[in-house]
């Protein structure tokens, strides 16, 4: 009878075990629920996805800006009011604006992102002060289109970047809440990292709790 006793008391800790196993995921120094575990994926690839989503649209926007600035200087091209050494100029500035644009890691450096700025600046504001003298002898429509296309991006540069740093700032608290748990948060398996920002959202003070 001890002995059955024995084997029922050693079948509950094996049991109990068993269900504790089942129960919580343990990372470096971090302890959590199955539920838990669930909900920071959820939370992990939301942020990440979210992340992509508005890269994805401040590229896209970049892209369509500089689709724009080609598409000005073809229809001023039409018009034969402007020198071909001008035209020539701003096509050659424009390729060079296409040859500095960043990418998702470029963007920690500020100094290229500064070029960048100061050279999408000079190109647009250069092109649109041409169209404005041609506009004056020319019924071409698609002039005043386009500069208000470019006019138009260009103002929601900031907007696009602010969002980008904001999601970016909240998936690099996360990663460094949970550092433990990310080898098992990720799915992929690959190391996960912080993401560099173009610095419009600056990270609190380490004594002061970020809002909400």
């Amino acid at each position: 009878m001890r002995y059955r006793h024995g084997l029922f008391g050693l079948g509950c800790i094996i049991i109990s075990w068993l269900v504790g196993c089942s129960t919580t995921i343990t990372g470096r120094g971090e302890q959590v629920s199955v539920e838990q575990f669930d909900s920071l994926r959820t939370t992990y690839y939301h942020l990440n996805d979210s992340l992509n989503d508005v890269w994805i649209a401040v590229k896209e926007s970049d892209e369509q800006k500089l689709l724009y600035l080609d598409q000005l200087l073809a229809e001023l091209s039409k018009e034969k009011l402007i020198g071909s050494d001008t035209l020539a100029l701003m096509e050659q500035l424009v390729s060079e604006l296409r040859a500095i644009r960043f990418d998702s890691v470029t963007i920690a450096n500020t100094q290229r992102i500064h070029q960048y700025d100061s050279l999408t600046g000079l190109v647009s504001d250069s092109l649109l002060s041409l169209t404005d003298q041609v506009v004056e002898e020319s019924d071409n429509s698609r002039l005043l289109y386009l500069t208000d296309k470019i006019v138009s991006e260009n103002s929601g540069v900031i907007l696009y970047r602010l969002r980008y740093d904001n999601i970016s700032r909240s998936f690099n608290r996360f990663i460094e809440e949970h550092k433990g748990m990310m080898s098992s948060l990720d799915s992929t398996g690959r190391p996960v990292f912080k993401r560099p920002m173009f610095k419009l959202v600056s990270d609190p003070p380490a004594n002061q709790e970020p809002k909400k």
